[in-house]
């Protein structure tokens, strides 16, 4: 793609996800085996999740991989319970994870000075070297993304995941199932080589201006981050939900032919996805179905088909459907996605 052409700077950050990836493993193992051996040690037992924007969506992957892959309690909390609302809390045998790409968030940087001065143990997981949040914690993890240049985030998004999922699992002391990460690679160069496909299958929806995104567990993180990246980059107006939320209220909102993106990979949650598509087709929905399973799949209007990975693995790779069709999508428009209107980086909201 020549250096002119709009979208050429997200295209080229999407496809270096899984050297990104690789690298972040290369580089962060053995500190991340080093600091899960500390938890373990002291036993911590709960985390709370600091965050802005794509960061924040990468903390929803951690609030339900921590439970379920290291049995540790974590909880996303908002910033301004320091910033805004100065609440005392004992935060002692607590992990405070605080993620930003820049590493420059001034909400995220004020939630974890205070929360180490209150018992806490603190640690910074951002993308940027010698940002101010590595002054600020104690303890701190990158992402060897190297410099994201287009707008959107993408790169550091997944290399972001991958070290949360490798924290987890290091902290439960299951070294076979970090060892697991390393077939992303493959996933993810299949996913891409997916490209042609969604481009096509973007064009469709050049005119919509609304959608819902849905996804369940692991996997509501990536409907969260495909609504963020549809915002972004195409100016349309999505609503990202929990699916079985969406089952209890809104879903009156839906119209025959509302475009309803679906994430929908095997594993726990698919039996309630599968449900949610039901009700979707009773409505005349047009469902874009993003899965590796194939009953799920046959049901909906556009079929994207995904590799079949561990269901912990699922938001690696259905996150770059969402990109590339984010991407596409607003090509389609003729937006240029590298540069959308009013997006700011860092996030400067307290």
């Amino acid at each position: 793609m020549p250096k002119s052409l709009p979208g050429r700077l997200m295209r080229k950050e999407i496809l270096e996800q899984p050297d990104a990836i690789t690298a972040t493993l290369a580089a962060e193992t053995d500190k991340i085996r080093e600091f899960s051996a500390r938890l373990r040690r002291d036993e911590v037992q709960h985390v709370l999740l600091i965050a802005h924007g794509t960061s924040d969506n990468a903390a929803m992957y951690a609030r339900y991989a921590f439970p379920i892959i290291a049995g540790k309690l974590a909880t996303v909390v908002p910033p301004s319970l320091f910033t805004v609302y100065d609440v005392d809390l004992d935060l002692s045998n607590c992990l405070v994870l605080g993620i930003s790409q820049s590493g420059e968030s001034p909400g995220v940087l004020e939630f974890m000075e205070q929360a180490r001065g209150r018992g806490a143990y603190t640690c910074a997981l951002t993308n940027t070297r010698s940002s101010e949040i590595m002054g600020v914690a104690e303890y701190t993890l990158l992402t060897h993304a190297r410099r994201e240049a287009s707008g959107p985030a993408t790169k550091t998004y997944t290399t972001s995941l991958a070290v949360l999922h490798q924290l987890a699992c290091l902290w439960a002391g299951n070294v076979e199932r970090a060892a697991r990460i390393y077939g992303i690679s493959n996933w993810l160069g299949q996913v891409l080589a997916m490209e042609d496909e969604i481009a096509q299958r973007a064009e469709r929806y050049r005119y919509m201006e609304a959608c819902a995104v849905m996804g369940r567990g692991l996997s509501f993180c990536t409907a969260l981050e495909t609504a963020l990246k549809l915002a972004q980059c195409c100016y349309v107006v999505p609503a990202a939900y929990s699916g079985t939320e969406f089952l209890h209220g809104p879903i009156a909102s839906i119209e025959p032919g509302s475009p309803c993106f679906v994430f929908a990979p095997s594993g726990n949650a698919l039996q309630s996805m599968s449900q949610l598509l039901d009700a979707l087709a009773e409505r005349g929905a047009e469902s874009i179905v993003i899965s590796d399973h194939r009953s799920v799949l046959d049901r909906g209007v556009v079929q994207l088909k995904v590799p079949e990975m561990p269901e912990e693995f699922a938001p690696f790779a259905s996150v770059v459907v969402g990109q590339l069709f984010a991407l596409h999508l607003a090509l389609h428009k003729r937006i240029d996605p590298d540069k959308p209107r009013g997006l700011s980086k860092p996030v400067f909201t307290l």
